[in-house]
C-alpha cells in the first residue's frame, strides 16, 4: 500500500498494532478473526502453513504493501505469516476499523481491493510457473521475481534479497531441496546469479535471467514492470 493516500495511510496508522519482526519471528494467523486485516509495512515475509504428512509449507511471498488475513488463507493448520528478513513491520488492523475507514474514503476501499486482486494475479502467475515450466525455469522465475521486487542495481549488477533458504525455494517451487541446490550451481557456473552478501544475490542483468524463463515477460508486469533491455545490464 505504498501509494496510498497519505490521510488514508495516516488513519491506518493510528488504528494499528504496530508489530517490529526479527528474522525467522511468525506471526499467527490460525485463531485471528476472520476479519483482521494485516499489512506488510517493512521487509519481506512468506506465508505458510501445516500440510498434513509434512512440514509447514510456503503459500506465497509478501511484499511491502500486501494485505494478508485469514479469509484469504486456505484453510489449513497452523497458518502463519514468517518474517523472512530482518527489521521487519507489519500493522495489524481490526476488520471493524478497516470497514470504518473504507466507508469514510472511497479510495482506500479500492485499493484494498487493487491490492487482494494483484494477490490473486500473482498466485495464478505462481501457478503457471509450477504447472507449465522445468525446474531450472522455475528456479530462473523466482530469481526474476526477486530481482524486480527488490533489485538495486550495483556496480556489479543488480542485487536481490533473497530470503529463502534452499528447502524453502524447493517447497515453494515444488522441487526437491537436491534438484535446487543442483539448478542454483548451473545458474551460478552459467553467470546469471552470483553470492553478492548475506541473504543477497545479484545477477548482471535482467535479460540474461529473461533468456532463461519462458514467462519472463508476464513476470515482469506483474511484478514492476520493468523493462528487459539493456539499461538493466550493468556496467
Amino acid at each position: 500500500m505504498t501509494n496510498a493516500p497519505g490521510v488514508a495511510l495516516d488513519e491506518l496508522a493510528q488504528r494499528a498494532t504496530r508489530i517490529a519482526t526479527r528474522r525467522h519471528q511468525r506471526i499467527a494467523l490460525a485463531g485471528a478473526p476472520d476479519e483482521t486485516l494485516f499489512l506488510i509495512r517493512k521487509g519481506l515475509f512468506l506465508s505458510r502453513a501445516a500440510i498434513p504428512d509434512s512440514h509447514r509449507n510456503i503459500l506465497g511471498i509478501l511484499y511491502p504493501g500486501d494485505i494478508a488475513h485469514a479469509l484469504a488463507i486456505p484453510a489449513l493448520d497452523r497458518t502463519e505469516i514468517t518474517a523472512a528478513s530482518d527489521s521487519g513491520e507489519i500493522w495489524r488492523l481490526r476488520g471493524s476499523d478497516v470497514q470504518e475507514l473504507q466507508e469514510m474514503d472511497a479510495s482506500l476501499a479500492r485499493m484494498i481491493t487493487d491490492r487482494l486482486a494483484e494477490k490473486a494475479a500473482r498466485l495464478a502467475l505462481h501457478n503457471a510457473v509450477i504447472g507449465s515450466l522445468t525446474g531450472d525455469e522455475r528456479v530462473a522465475a523466482l530469481m526474476m521475481e526477486l530481482a524486480l521486487r527488490t533489485g538495486r542495481h550495483t556496480p556489479a549488477g543488480i542485487e536481490f534479497e533473497m530470503p529463502m533458504s534452499r528447502t524453502d525455494i524447493a517447497d515453494h517451487l515444488a522441487l526437491n531441496a537436491d534438484t535446487v541446490s543442483r539448478i542454483v550451481s548451473r545458474m551460478r557456473s552459467k553467470g546469471l546469479i552470483s553470492v553478492s552478501a548475506r541473504n543477497s544475490l545479484s545477477c548482471r542483468s535482467l535479460d540474461d535471467l529473461a533468456r532463461a524463463c519462458p514467462l519472463a515477460d508476464a513476470l515482469a508486469r506483474t511484478y514492476g514492470g520493468a523493462r528487459l533491455d539493456s539499461s538493466q545490464t550493468a556496467p
